[in-house]
Parts: structure tokens; C-alpha cells; sequence
């Protein structure tokens, strides 16, 4: 499981720096108190964060609301608060990062020595194989440090706090054995622990020393699947009781508005568990395309993310969520690659969600990087002077995609988890690249996510996606044949030859998708309807990486299905775009539907009936 690596060498710079202001005389100077109101009426779903600590000017130009992974990193400094004091000042929010699982934000080698996560044969592991250590998730001196170092980020004045690393759960210590112990005495009887998993004797059982003494040199090669898949379900448990005990004591201490928010690699499924504790959440999500990884076929650089954000908004529709590219990736990317940026912020808020800009941020192996702010103003001053094309809209889709967690985190086992993850962003991507329009319907597990699915909702959709290799229970199985009887339909990858066979299914099903289109798979349509009107976004995908900007997509032929709610007489439609003035467009009203033709679409436009 890949983790996540926040600024680490570059806040330690910053911290440095600032001792080097004060050798040479330039301490920043202590600031009056002044009054400040600590509110959440700040969170949105359009909120802009930049990463690290750039100047003002930065922030006002591009309209952020302010800043996070900025401050605190290793702990309460002086000049880390007088640039919180200046943010509020200037009227911006502050979201500090503390990591939760790496070494170099505490100074205290004999803790680090003692609490950093063990391997398999009991030695300490490195964090993202850089040279500090990664830090136990179970042990109670990592745990007190944690608790602590929140407290001192609520005490410099902070707005809100990103709990980076959220998902490390552990590995072999001592600490993280006796909780896999306790966690199997909690669930199972002592016949139980020996019919299933061979356990005669639980105090003295030890699950690292019955892997070595299988031959296993990590977990995925215990010789008993279901003894592996409860060891994970004991880690997720012990992850997920800790960060909740971490928030709750956290927003006890502050005795103010405090929100707490999380960085949720990728949403993937062992994130996701985290959301029910959180107030919003920054995920980074891989941009760049790897060597023999199977969605690079489908999601090539720029990358294709509807399904991320369609995901995101079915867990939790009242929650913000704000994506950024990880670290790993901006290592690859030019700061001169500024178009991508542009793309990347029009994607996220024509799904509903918002990005996290980079300033100084880091990059994964040292270095850092920043987007200049006058090669994205453009756009964020568009999203701030349009809202009437982002708020108050309602997608329009008859394809709903099924995400099942206990299916994608857990399964009958954790090989097939993964088969189904993979599986459900695969047919997301495919949907998008035919055209279908589709939304994500989102079922909880009903232990770390409580959130269920019901009738009314899957009502909305003429078919329903399931993805293949789906563990759903008999509630689940029992919801989708009701929603059958009632004229619905269950398309079953399982059922299917194999997942690519998927669009040619849905179409030889007859059903209207509600859009039409001779455009490439490398234009992304979203249709809105607004109140009693329709809106397009497309998104151009057709990325020029030696010309570091997009290849227009011409002559685009649009039909909508016009909704019985809307009516088109006496509008006109409008196409805008950041990228160039504005023009109207001809269209025709034919048999419930509207055709117009966009002459072209650079890197992001809108075809709005106004």
C-alpha cells in the first residue's frame, strides 16, 4: 500500500530559515494581539488552498482562502505565528499539517528509537525509504507525542487541522501485535481462534513469529487468507478508534471552533473509513502515468478523475473535498507544465470539488514546487465570478455506479478488495470516455462507514453498475432485486466477458443516456441541470507533453436529452471559457432534445442555456 509523504525537508528549511533571520538580526517582530473570530463559515466546497507559506500577494491573486501543510511542522515557533497572525490579518484561513507517522517533525531520538514501526524480523522501517524513520501508529509514546503536538497547533492559533498519514496503520512491533490480539479476542471464541486460524493458546500467540515460522517474509504471505484478512480488519479498527480518540481530544482541548480535516490518498477505500470523523479532506491522487499499471491505459497524463469526484461527493455530499497531485508525481512535472494546472482546477470544480495550489510545496526525493500565480489567476478569478456555473446544480445521469465498501476494503478476501477497486475506477473511466453520463452510488459497510443505500436513491438511475467482483450481502443483494422488479437495471461485471465489454452491454440495452456526441474520448462533458436550465462543462484531456498545452478539440456536436423539469424557449446558449471571450452559440429543439455544435474547446469551456 503506498503511503504519503508530506514537507517535510521543506518546512525544516523554513524552520531553519527563520533561526538564520534571527542570527542575522531580522527576528520577525512579535504583533499585537488582535481579535479573531474562529468560525467554520468558511468551509465550502469552493475553498482554494495553497500549500505551504506564500506571500500575500500570492494568495489575494489567485483568491485562496488560505494556506495549508504550512505551519507547525516541527512544533511551536515564533515565526511560523507571526505568519499565521499576517493570514488572519489579510483575512485568509490556516490549515496547519502535522504528519502522524514521520520522524523528522519530533526531536527526541530515544521516542524515535523507540516508537518507529518495526518489519517483519523486528527492524525499525523507513518512511517512503528516506532516510528518517516511519513512526508506529500503536505505540503509546508515538500516540502521547501526536496528542500533544495537535495541542501545540491548536495553541498557535490554527483554523483548522489536515491529519496527514491518516491511513498508516503499523506494522510488527510489540505494541501492534497486542493489538491484533485483543482484536481477535473481542471477535472470536476460543473455538473459534482454533477451528478457524490453528490458535490453541492467544496470550502467547504472536503473529509476527507465525509468519517467520511459515517461511513468510511479510503479511501477504500467510499461508491462511482469512487469518491475513482479520489481521487487516484488527489494523483498520485500531487506526480508526485511534484518529477519532486523536479528533475528539484535539477539538476538546481547543474549546473553539476547531475543524479537522484529513489527507485521503487516492479516496481509496482504506482511506474512506476516516471520513465519518473528519469536517472535509485533501486527497492527493497520482497524476502520472507508471509503467505497466493497468488504468494507464484509460487515464493517461492529465489523468481522468470524474469517478474520484463523483466518489467523493456520494460519501459524504455535505462535506468539501479538494484534491491535489501527490508528491511523487510533482517530481515529474515541469513548473513551466502551468496548462495542466489549469486543467486540474476545471476539473475539480466542475465536479463540485476544489485543488490545492503548490507553492514551494514538496516534491518526492528533495526539491520543491510552485505554480506561478498569474498562470492560473485566469481561471480561479472565473470560478469566483461564475458561480451561477458551479453552485446550486443538479448532474444529470441514468447510470449509477455501484461502490460497496466492504467489497472494495475487505471482500471475502483482500485480493479480491483490490480486484473490485480496480474495477469500479476502470468502469468509471470507460463510462466517461464513451459519453454516458453516470453518477457514484456510494453503500457503507456498516462498521467504519454507516451510511446506507436505499431504494428512493438507486430509483433515480435506469441501470445500475456493479463492479466486478463484488461481495454484496444478502441486504444489498435483497435492495438491488427490488430495485429490479420496479424496471430497473443490474448490469453485473461479473457477468460480463470482461470489463471492456461494458460499454458495447449498455448500449444494446436501448436506453436514452441523456447525451449524444461525436466528440473524442478525450473530452470530458458533465451536463447540469440549473434549475430550469442546462449547463455543459467539457474538459479537454488531449495533452501535448512536448508543447506543454492542449490540442483544441474542434467542431464538437453536443445533444441533450432536455429534462421534463427544463424548458429551452427563449434562451440563449452561451459559451464561456477563461481561455476566450465568450460567443453564442445556434441550436436546435428537436423531439425533447438540443443539438449545437462548440467550434472549440481549448482547455476548459462551458455551453450554459441562459
Amino acid at each position: 500500500m503506498r503511503k504519503v509523504i508530506i514537507a517535510a525537508a521543506l518546512v525544516l528549511v523554513i524552520i531553519a530559515g527563520s533561526a538564520l533571520l534571527i542570527l542575522q538580526g531580522e527576528k520577525p517582530k512579535e504583533e499585537e494581539e488582535f481579535p479573531y473570530n474562529f468560525t467554520r463559515e468558511w468551509l465550502k466546497k469552493g475553498n482554494l488552498w495553497v500549500f505551504d507559506q506564500p506571500p500575500i500577494e500570492y494568495l489575494k491573486e489567485i483568491g485562496a482562502t488560505g494556506t495549508t501543510w504550512s505551519v507547525y511542522y516541527g512544533g511551536l515557533n515564533e515565526y511560523d505565528r507571526s505568519y499565521v497572525n499576517t493570514l488572519h490579518r489579510n483575512g485568509f484561513v490556516v490549515c496547519s499539517g502535522p504528519p502522524t507517522v514521520q520522524s523528522a517533525c519530533a526531536d527526541n531520538e530515544q521516542l524515535i528509537q523507540e516508537a518507529c514501526e518495526r518489519d517483519i524480523y523486528g527492524d525499525p522501517l523507513r518512511f517512503l525509504g528516506l532516510e528518517q524513520y516511519a513512526m508506529c501508529s500503536n505505540h503509546p509514546l508515538w500516540r502521547e507525542f501526536l496528542m500533544k503536538r495537535f495541542e501545540e497547533h491548536v495553541d498557535g492559533g490554527v483554523d483548522a487541522i489536515l491529519i496527514d498519514e491518516i491511513g498508516d496503520t503499523g506494522a510488527f512491533c510489540d505494541y501492534c501485535m497486542q493489538a491484533f490480539n485483543s482484536y481477535l479476542a473481542e471477535h472470536y471464541s476460543e473455538e473459534g481462534l482454533r477451528s478457524l486460524f490453528g490458535i490453541e493458546n492467544l496470550s502467547s500467540f504472536n503473529y509476527r513469529q507465525y509468519l517467520l515460522q511459515h517461511g513468510a517474509t511479510s503479511e501477504w504471505e500467510d499461508p491462511n487468507p482469512k487469518l491475513l484478512l482479520e489481521f487487516y480488519q484488527a489494523k483498520y479498527s485500531a487506526r480508526a478508534d485511534f484518529i477519532r480518540e486523536l479528533i475528539q481530544h484535539t477539538k476538546g482541548y481547543a474549546g473553539r471552533e476547531l475543524l479537522i480535516g484529513g489527507n485521503l490518498y487516492g479516496l481509496s477505500p482504506n482511506q474512506q473509513i476516516y471520513v465519518p470523523y473528519l469536517d472535509f479532506a485533501i486527497f492527493e491522487m497520482p497524476i502520472m502515468p507508471e509503467e505497466h499499471e493497468w488504468l494507464d491505459y484509460l487515464r493517461p497524463l492529465p489523468g481522468k478523475h470524474l469517478t474520484t469526484y463523483f466518489l467523493a461527493e456520494a460519501i459524504a455530499p455535505e462535506k468539501p473535498f479538494t484534491a491535489f497531485p501527490d508528491v511523487f508525481d510533482l517530481a515529474k512535472l515541469s513548473e513551466d507544465e502551468w496548462w495542466l494546472w489549469r486543467h486540474w482546477l476545471a476539473e475539480a470544480r466542475a465536479c463540485g470539488a476544489s485543488f490545492l495550489i503548490p507553492y514551494q510545496a514538496y516534491t518526492y526525493g528533495g526539491g520543491s514546487y510552485t505554480l506561478a500565480a498569474e498562470k492560473i489567476s485566469s481561471y480561479t478569478k472565473f470560478f469566483t465570478e461564475h458561480p451561477q456555473y458551479y453552485e446550486n446544480l443538479e448532474r444529470i445521469a441514468s447510470v449509477a455506479v455501484l461502490h460497496d465498501l466492504h467489497s472494495t476494503l475487505t471482500n471475502e478476501l483482500l485480493w479480491l478488495a483490490d480486484l473490485s477497486w480496480r474495477s469500479f475506477q476502470r468502469v468509471g473511466v470507460m463510462l466517461q470516455e464513451a459519453h454516458i453520463p453516470f453518477e457514484v452510488v456510494y453503500r457503507g459497510d456498516g462498521k467504519f462507514v454507516q451510511k446506507r443505500l436505499t431504494l428512493e436513491e438507486l430509483r433515480k438511475y435506469g441501470v445500475v453498475i456493479v463492479p466486478r467482483g463484488y461481495d454484496l450481502d444478502e441486504e444489498a443483494q435483497d435492495l438491488l432485486s427490488r430495485y429490479s422488479m420496479l424496471g430497473g437495471r443490474v448490469l453485473k461485471c461479473d457477468e460480463l466477458v470482461d470489463d471492456f465489454a461494458l460499454v458495447s452491454t449498455l448500449k444494446g440495452m436501448g436506453l436514452d443516456f441523456g447525451l449524444e456526441t461525436n466528440a473524442s474520448e478525450q473530452l470530458g462533458i458533465v451536463v447540469y441541470r440549473r434549475g430550469d436550465s442546462l449547463l455543459a462543462h467539457l474538459i479537454n484531456y488531449e495533452y501535448d507533453r512536448g508543447a506543454r498545452d492542449f490540442s483544441d478539440q474542434r467542431n464538437v456536436e453536443v445533444t441533450l436529452t432536455i429534462p421534463e423539469e427544463v424548458s429551452l424557449e427563449g434562451r440563449r446558449l452561451r459559451m464561456v471559457s477563461p481561455d476566450a471571450n465568450g460567443m453564442i452559440l445556434n441550436f436546435r429543439v428537436e423531439d425533447g432534445k438540443v443539438t449545437f455544435t462548440v467550434p472549440n474547446v481549448h482547455c476548459y469551456s462551458i455551453a450554459s442555456f441562459e
